[in-house]
């Protein structure tokens, strides 16, 4: 599993010990810290994780556009696909969608997701029960999907949660990766924030806090999933 990283502080995180533990071996890309970004992927899947970039802002992080092909060519060769947060943005993006500032101001801390009738037949989320918890962390939000995607999750704030393009590519809005140690260093890099958004800050972590167990047994047999079917490839 080739693991794009965009940024030194948005890892794969607990994902990444699920699907080693599941028998995946991981191949960490940093292009953030001058790593390239392949053309293709030879064999196996790919995680393309979150940033607090833009999904087109290339004039900051320039490796987007390579990664945006790779995400484009690994959708048309059929290799398993996982885009989280600024990743499923991308996902989005390079296969001809929409991705805006959120209308709604964004989300942060322990999001609702309801999944729908698509979601209930698809293999990577049709063991969860809808509603299901996650934690968000986003500013941006896909607002109109490639034209062959097919919505599988929305949220009251945001309409694109999850989605899938193709036979084995899914981009995910919300953070399935992040445990209350991660959140709380995103927390501390935003010491700046104004007075409301600290107070918004505060509240997401303790959300999540008193969540984590479940949270994390849930998303641990979701990282289980993508594995399978990874191996399945």
């Amino acid at each position: 599993m080739l693991v794009v990283e965009n940024q030194d502080d948005a890892g794969p995180e607990r994902f990444g010990s699920w699907l080693t533990a599941a028998g995946i071996e991981l191949e960490l890309c940093c292009p953030h810290a001058g790593d390239s970004v392949p053309e293709r992927l030879e064999r196996g899947g790919l995680i393309v994780l979150g940033g607090d970039m833009g999904a087109a802002d290339d004039h900051r992080a320039p490796w987007l556009a390579k990664v945006r092909r790779l995400l484009a060519r690994s959708v048309a060769d059929a290799r398993p696909v996982l885009g989280i947060c600024l990743g499923a943005q991308l996902l989005a993006k390079a296969c001809g969608g929409r991705v805006e500032l959120s209308r709604s101001g964004g989300e942060i801390g322990l999001g609702k997701i309801d999944l729908n009738h698509e979601a209930a037949s698809d293999r990577l989320f049709e063991a969860l029960a809808s509603p299901v918890q996650a934690v968000q962390w986003h500013n941006d939000e896909i607002t109109e999907l490639p034209e062959d995607a097919v919505l599988l999750g929305s949220s009251t704030h945001c309409r694109v949660e999850a989605y899938r393009i193709g036979v084995c590519s899914w981009g995910v809005q919300f953070h399935p990766e992040v445990d209350i140690s991660v959140l709380r260093a995103w927390a501390r890099a935003e010491g700046a924030a104004s007075p409301e958004r600290r107070q918004q800050i505060e509240r997401a972590i303790d959300e999540v806090a008193a969540a984590e167990s479940r949270l994390l047994a849930r998303w641990r047999s979701f990282a289980e999933r993508f594995a399978t079917i990874v191996k399945q490839a």
